[in-house]
């Protein structure tokens, strides 16, 4: 694989750049009552960054293919880095929202541009396995964000975690500066030309899968079914372990997985990745079935962690095969991926508004990754009768 170094400096400008946001999803479902506020305003404020970027994915295609992606991409880590900032002094609902919108544009430049680094970076025969690098390594942001970030605010208090994450953040900069040299700007606009394959509707589906359940319903509504299940904390061995960090540790376990991500894209690009994508995703509704089912906690939790490994490789194949097809392709997908990731957390947290069990959570997952699934086998179908 030429050019490892670029992949492993934008993973990990990428993970810094991560910290801030990912400690939102493990505290906020178990702490915000104490911030006032509400079951829906914590759906809101987990889509609000996805739900912008729907419609801005193809604007910031266009806009790094026509100005310095290298420039774009420090200010864009330097932004992540102060709003982290932003969310331990704003903590009233709007301006927490706006700082959520304004965090989903930086997300929106540093995510397209990391993975166009990735691809241009990389030989074809090797996308997934380079992808699957690249998502290891930025989701180590994820694994801290989640459990150390759930841990420091148990220690430290909200306000507290976010001030320390914030200075860490500011770190993603000169890697950036590092993962995108003076050396790549000589081509400053990238032609229309260069990106004519346009993402085909089964990946595009696959995408919107991977974000509304994985992404979006499952993780944000973790704290919800532990606090349902195990009250404010457990009592181990005479120490107190909150809530929160339960679920930081869980929520942690799918960026975990992550780590995994290079050694599942190998095995796509071995198995040809729409095979390995249709795989991932038919593995992932089984666990989420069987994790509807009330009452064994253990059970669903260990259903949650086979569906986590299932959930890195149907992603790492996707985006595998939106790289390949160029930066348009790239948008394309995440667009997808965005736009069921802001829809996730919104139907998950519809279940306790409407006093439904938490079961139909993982239903509605399993639906919906099956209808991705049953999309790519019709896309082998029909590719075999031509």
């Amino acid at each position: 694989m030429k050019n490892k170094k670029k992949v492993v400096w934008v993973g990990g400008a990428t993970a810094f750049s991560l910290l801030g946001d990912q400690t939102l999803y493990a505290v906020l479902p178990t702490y915000y009552l104490e911030l006032g506020l509400l079951p829906w305003h914590v759906g809101v404020l987990l889509s609000a960054n996805r739900f912008v970027r729907v419609f801005i994915n193809h604007w910031s295609e266009r806009i790094s293919r026509s100005y310095s992606p290298r420039l774009l991409f420090l200010a864009s880590l330097l932004g992540g880095a102060l709003l982290t900032a932003a969310y331990a002094l704003l903590t009233s609902f709007v301006f927490l929202l706006i700082a959520r919108v304004l965090w989903g544009i930086c997300w929106t430049f540093i995510r397209q541009i990391g993975l166009t680094t990735v691809s241009e970076s990389t030989e074809e025969l090797h996308v997934g396995r380079a992808m699957g690098l690249y998502s290891g390594l930025s989701r180590l942001g994820s694994v801290a964000g989640n459990f150390l970030g759930a841990l420091g605010h148990d220690l430290l208090g909200f306000s507290g975690v976010l001030w320390l994450l914030s200075g860490v953040s500011f770190l993603s900069v000169p890697l950036g500066g590092l993962a995108r040299s003076r050396e790549d700007e000589v081509r400053t606009k990238q032609p229309e030309q260069d990106t004519p394959n346009p993402a085909p509707f089964r990946i595009l589906l696959g995408g919107f899968a991977v974000g509304f359940v994985g992404q979006g319903a499952i993780l944000s509504t973790l704290g919800l079914v532990l606090r349902e299940s195990l009250g404010d904390g457990v009592d181990w061995g005479g120490l107190a372990i909150g809530v929160a960090t339960l679920t930081g540790a869980l929520m942690s376990m799918r960026w975990i997985a992550d780590l995994f991500a290079p050694f599942l894209g190998g095995l796509t690009d071995r198995w040809g990745r729409r095979f390995g994508g249709m795989a991932f995703l038919l593995v992932g509704t089984l666990a989420l079935t069987v994790a509807a089912v009330e009452g064994l906690l253990l059970l669903r939790i260990g259903c949650v962690l086979v569906f986590f490994i299932c959930a890195t490789g149907s992603n790492v194949a996707l985006v595998a095969e939106a790289g390949a097809r160029g930066s348009r392709a790239v948008a394309s997908y995440v667009t997808a991926v965005d736009l069921g990731a802001c829809l996730g957390p919104i139907v998950g947290w519809m279940m306790p508004q409407w006093t439904l069990p938490t079961g139909w959570i993982f239903l509605s997952g399993a639906l919906c990754y099956g209808l991705a699934a049953w999309g790519q086998v019709q896309a082998d179908a029909s590719d075999a009768c031509r």
